[in-house]
């Protein structure tokens, strides 16, 4: 490991789950993706930028026909709790009617985003299917509750950065996932 990386990681107050037990889940979940849509041609709406490296790592282990979108959503804002608002910065898609359609996402924490976007996505883009993947979803209660066919852990009701989730920008690059320390907020 670089001093670089040692830096970075020593902000977190413990590693919740390493590279290699994210890559193993990521890999039991594309197989039961790979086993719902067997012989189907796939959409996928990946949330940026926290899904980004899930997105990646999931999708090359889907050998399936797959089109990727991609869409912007902000509800953060830079702190390290949901403002409550959910703001999509950009339009839906086009060319998703009548099509099957994954959504994915990195965490699901106030169930806002998700909820918003999979409304969106019926309302605006009317796909034949809509389903959901998230790698993370947290033990608390929910403003909504959208519908997740595909979860790759539950964790604690607790900020978590890596793997593509940040703070302010910061440690979205991490191979692991964490809780961030106080002293780093």
């Amino acid at each position: 490991m670089s001093e670089a990386v040692a830096g970075v990681l020593s902000s977190l107050d413990k590693i919740v789950f390493d590279s290699e037990t994210i890559q193993r889940r990521v890999a039991e979940i594309a197989a039961e993706i790979v086993r719902d849509y067997e012989g189907q041609e796939l959409d996928v709406v990946a949330l940026m930028d926290g899904a980004l490296f899930f997105v990646v790592d999931l999708l090359r282990s889907v050998p399936l026909p797959v089109r990727v979108h991609t869409v912007s959503v902000r509800s953060y804002h830079g702190g390290t709790s949901s403002t409550g608002t959910v703001q999509l910065l950009q339009r839906m898609p086009a060319g998703l009617e009548g099509r099957t359609v994954l959504l994915i996402d990195d965490i699901l924490d106030t169930g806002l985003t998700l909820a918003t976007v999979q409304d969106q996505l019926i309302t605006a883009c009317q796909p034949a299917t809509l389903r959901t993947a998230v790698l993370l979803r947290k033990q608390r209660p929910r403003e909504r509750e959208p519908q997740v066919e595909y979860v790759g852990f539950d964790i604690p009701d607790e900020f978590v950065v890596g793997y593509g989730m940040d703070y302010q920008g910061h440690y979205r690059n991490l191979p692991c996932i964490g809780v961030l320390s106080e002293s780093a907020i």
